[in-house]
């Protein structure tokens, strides 16, 4: 019996962390011998599996790995197949090499040297940075988990963002050790820490603001930035971060944002943006941009499978967390009062509304009960009138808005000013009962 014959057609496949090889089996072949490298020259012995696959469980993900298959049987080892390749990766996700693989069956030019690899490399990466836009578009929070934090120093308006090279070492603005923050693509929110001598931090949310509203808090004269009062706000303008107005000194800010996706440059680089098969899309991009280098090179069906691909990933991105969908709401809500709490005032704070309100319900009665039991009774009853459509109508409004309560809070103030009117009557009534 004659040693067995080359083993062909060596595949391999990866999904899931798993790599699957595959090959033609030969006749008369009782087993094979695997073997794997990771540098594409020295092999070692793996694996004999008596059928023609072999599943090479979770060798290591963002690694390269090369195999080769031989048939053995009675004879001895007949000689070893072509060599296949595969980098493991996270499940839904794919190596750049793998990308390059698919996309280049996509578009049936496997061994072609029209497009270089360099070229293939430059549209996967496109096409990842396309599906990357799709998904923020879709669902922001998808990839806004980064955070970095900003110290104040009493005299600086503007910031820099992370540029993902040399500030923000270690996610911090005065960092001065630790990896740098990746670079910021899209600014998410920012958050003030409002006491920062607890250890239990307490967060608050901050607003972005209009830039015809840039000097709108500005109030000459005062460092004082107590986020009830003046309302502090943010903007992203060019790669700095502008807050308004200048921050006190030793103020936490937490800003949230997504980074800019990291290249595929090596060969056993790994996505992290596959998900549930929408790669697809970046293969047909990487494809059709192949195709279109060609002059003549029908690609419509690459431009309608991209079609239907994008609105997929759109309807399937929207709202990851299908048990507790997106909704708007309100920020940093009061249990008892609702609305929207810190953060949602207009005006420079709210004792200018407080204190006519304290005046007339603890001195206003008295005045006006005198002045209407006095000769000047039509004038007393006038100023009352005046001063109770006053509270009701304009100072009820100005109350709500100065720092954003709900109308149940204005309810409240209309409350008082009721029983401020009965307090009133009741205050005539007693001195003409004593009289």
């Amino acid at each position: 019996m004659a040693i067995p014959a080359q083993v062909q057609n060596l595949n391999a496949e990866q999904a899931d962390g798993n790599i699957l090889l595959t090959w033609t089996g030969v006749l008369g072949a009782t087993s094979y011998q695997v073997q794997r490298s990771t540098d594409g020259v020295n092999f070692t012995n793996l694996a004999a599996p008596t059928v023609n696959k072999y599943l090479d469980s979770l060798p290591g993900n963002a690694i390269m790995y090369w195999y080769q298959v031989a048939a053995i049987n009675g004879s001895g080892t007949g000689p070893y197949s072509t060599i296949a390749q595969m980098v493991a990766a996270n499940p839904g996700e794919m190596s750049l090499y793998e990308l390059r693989l698919r996309s280049q069956e996509t578009a049936d030019r496997v061994g072609s040297q029209f497009v270089t690899t360099p070229e293939w490399n430059s549209f996967l990466r496109l096409g990842c940075y396309e599906l990357y836009d799709l998904l923020i578009d879709s669902y922001e929070d998808i990839f806004s988990d980064q955070q970095v934090f900003i110290q104040t120093n009493g005299t600086t308006q503007y910031y820099p963002v992370p540029n993902g090279t040399s500030n923000y070492l270690g996610g911090n603005y005065n960092g001065v050790t630790g990896t740098p923050a990746p670079k910021l693509y899209k600014l998410v929110g920012m958050d003030l820490n409002v006491d920062t001598s607890n250890i239990t931090q307490a967060w608050v949310t901050l607003r972005k603001f209009n830039f015809i509203d840039r000097n709108r808090f500005v109030y000459p004269n005062s460092t004082s930035t107590i986020y009830g009062v003046y309302n502090m706000g943010y903007r992203w303008m060019g790669n700095q971060i502008n807050f308004i107005p200048v921050p006190a000194g030793n103020q936490v800010v937490r800003a949230w944002y997504a980074p800019i996706l990291p290249a595929l440059l090596s060969d056993s680089d790994v996505t992290t943006i596959g998900f549930s098969g929408w790669l697809r899309y970046v293969i047909a991009r990487a494809a059709k941009y192949a195709l279109d280098k060609e002059e003549g090179t029908e690609t419509q069906n690459l431009t309608e499978e991209l079609g239907f691909l994008k609105a997929r990933i759109e309807s399937a991105a929207q709202n990851k967390d299908l048990g507790s969908p997106d909704r708007i709401s309100e920020t940093r809500s009061d249990p008892l009062m609702s609305g929207l709490g810190w953060g949602g005032g207009q005006q420079a704070g709210f004792m200018i509304a407080l204190f006519p309100i304290a005046m007339a319900h603890y001195s206003g009665n008295h005045h006006l009960a005198h002045a209407v039991l006095s000769t000047q009774g039509l004038l007393g009853y006038a100023a009352f009138g005046i001063l109770f459509a006053y509270f009701l109508y304009f100072r009820r409004r100005e109350f709500c808005r100065a720092i954003r309560f709900p109308k149940m809070f204005g309810l409240h103030c209309v409350g008082m000013i009721v029983a401020s009117f009965s307090h009133f009557v009741s205050h005539i009534v007693g001195v003409r009962a004593q009289e």
